[in-house]
């Protein structure tokens, strides 16, 4: 049977035609590198965050789905390049758009608030900061019996990384007026310790006479060590002002 194509001329001309493929394939990846040898990835570790209307066309009906997905994003930004990028390069102000979006789809999770609180906090610039406790005070006083655990973080977190008593003073005030039944009673005695600090003697003793009548006009049940605890509050406060031969009546607005 005669051969159609003779053996030799199809090896020949067979390998010819692949290494020109690869040498052609070689200077286009040459020209290619050259070309794009400049151009270097961004570090935009925070993405923007999505609409209300493209997360309601993400979520297809399932906001809780979706909420896990963009969750589990949120909690792994920075993973990236192989490594682990610092707090210091994410833009703080799209983390808290990012919150904000999240908390739209479920507001009774606990994940984004503990990001914030335990993971995020983690930055010594204090602009960012700012957002992390915007954050949280938007966040519980959406409803402060329920959420008064995220106000408190972000009075701690004001306190301690802000170090802005004015504006710790400001969301205890928020935080003194939770009815939760599972509040502890030291919720309402912030602002008290943190007029102490600012030297405020007027409000503090405003406040421990309002912790007193807040005790005696309680419907819920004050457990020993939190009666103990507040007991002794105020009698360190009152040694305090005696020392200091406090009046009471030169106060703006006694109680």
């Amino acid at each position: 049977m005669k051969k159609l194509i003779d053996p030799v001329f199809y090896h020949h001309y067979c390998h010819n035609f692949f290494l020109g493929l690869f040498f052609i394939a070689l200077i286009s990846q040459v020209f290619f590198w050259k070309k794009t040898d400049h151009i270097r990835v961004r570090d935009q570790v925070v993405p923007h965050a999505p609409s209300d209307t493209i997360v309601k066309i993400l979520s297809f009906g399932d906001q809780e789905f979706l909420f896990r997905i963009l969750a589990t994003n949120l909690q792994n930004l920075g993973d990236v390049y192989a490594g682990f990028l610092s707090l210091k390069k994410y833009d703080y102000s799209r983390l808290y758009l990012w919150m904000k979006a999240l908390d739209q789809l479920n507001h009774q999770s606990r994940l984004i608030p503990s990001l914030a609180s335990y993971y995020y906090v983690n930055n010594d610039n204090p602009e960012n900061i700012k957002f992390i406790v915007r954050y949280l005070d938007e966040h519980a006083s959406v409803d402060i019996d329920q959420y008064w655990w995220w106000m408190f973080q972000a009075i701690q977190i004001t306190r301690i990384n802000l170090k802005d008593q004015q504006l710790a003073k400001n969301l205890a005030e928020k935080l003194a007026k939770n009815q939760a039944v599972d509040a502890p009673l030291w919720t309402k005695q912030l602002t008290a310790f943190i007029s102490k600090e600012q030297g405020d003697d007027c409000m503090a003793f405003q406040v421990i006479n309002k912790l007193i009548k807040d005790s005696e006009n309680s419907t819920r049940p004050i457990k020993p060590e939190e009666m103990n605890f507040m007991r002794y509050f105020i009698n360190q406060r009152l040694i305090s002002l005696k020392q200091k031969k406090f009046d009471p009546r030169k106060c703006n607005n006694p109680l």
